[in-house]
């Protein structure tokens, strides 16, 4: 995105969309990490709305195993949806005090492996 955006307070499903086609382009990263059953995510790259450098790392305390599965979804690798929120570290314009991100938040599943 060329040019500086101000903050925006949104999660607007557009960002999901933005963030996967980043996912996929290779602009953003995310890992998934199992250590003693605790689950944790590093996602990193480029924002899908301001484009400067994030670096989200979360532990999930939620269960991510269920019940089986149907027999047509077997075939897909079970997903973990992680909800981030832009915390680029960048005072973007009209954003309140103290706040350093461009204030858009959005989801990314990423593969358990």
């Amino acid at each position: 995105m060329d040019g500086e955006v101000d903050f925006e307070d949104t999660a607007d499903f557009e960002w999901t969309v933005r963030a996967f086609e980043a996912l996929e382009g290779g602009r953003l990263h995310g890992k998934v990490f199992t250590a003693d059953g605790v689950v944790s995510t590093h996602v990193w790259g480029r924002c899908p709305r301001c484009a400067h450098p994030l670096d989200d790392r979360q532990v999930h305390t939620a269960v991510i195993t269920g019940p089986s599965r149907e027999a047509d979804a077997q075939d897909e690798p079970p997903a973990l949806a992680v909800d981030i929120a832009c915390q680029c570290g960048h005072p973007h314009p009209q954003a309140p005090d103290g706040v350093a991100g461009c204030g858009v938040s959005f989801r990314v599943e990423l593969v358990l492996g």
